[in-house]
C-alpha cells in the first residue's frame, strides 16, 4: 500500500468520558483510534490541564491502573473513584475546615467562700 493510499486519521476527535475513567475504558470508548495515538493525545490533554489524575487502582499483579477524569475534578469524581476501590492521589483527599472569625464573649465567674482548710500537704 502506498503512502498516498492510506486514509488520514489525524483529524479524529477524542470523546472524553464525563465520569472517571482508565486508559482501557478510553480505548473502548474510542475504537477508531490506534492505542498509541490515543495515549499520545491523553498525554497532551494531561499536560494542557484538560484531564487530571484522580488516583490509582490496584488489580493484583502488574502495574496499578491510573484513574483519570476531565478537569475540574470535583467531589463527585472523588466519591466515584473511592466506590471503585481507587487509592486517591495526594492533594485530592483533603478535608476542608471552615474557620469563622467570630468573637465569643465570656463573662468571668467570681467564686466566693472557698476555704483551703481540708487541703493537706
Amino acid at each position: 500500500m502506498k503512502k498516498t493510499d492510506r486514509k488520514n486519521k489525524t483529524n479524529l476527535v477524542v470523546t472524553w468520558p464525563t465520569n472517571v475513567f482508565s486508559i482501557e475504558e478510553l480505548n473502548n470508548a474510542n475504537p477508531e483510534f490506534v492505542n498509541i495515538t490515543l495515549r499520545v493525545r491523553l498525554k497532551k490533554a494531561i499536560d494542557n490541564g484538560q484531564v487530571g489524575e484522580v488516583g490509582y487502582l490496584h488489580n493484583g499483579k502488574g502495574r496499578p491502573r491510573v484513574v483519570l477524569a476531565c478537569t475540574p475534578i470535583n467531589d463527585q469524581h472523588i466519591i466515584e473513584a473511592k466506590n471503585r476501590g481507587c487509592i486517591i492521589k495526594d492533594g485530592l483527599n483533603v478535608n476542608v475546615i471552615k474557620i469563622d472569625n467570630k468573637v465569643v464573649e465570656t463573662t468571668p465567674v467570681v467564686v466566693e467562700n472557698v476555704s483551703t482548710d481540708k487541703v493537706t500537704a
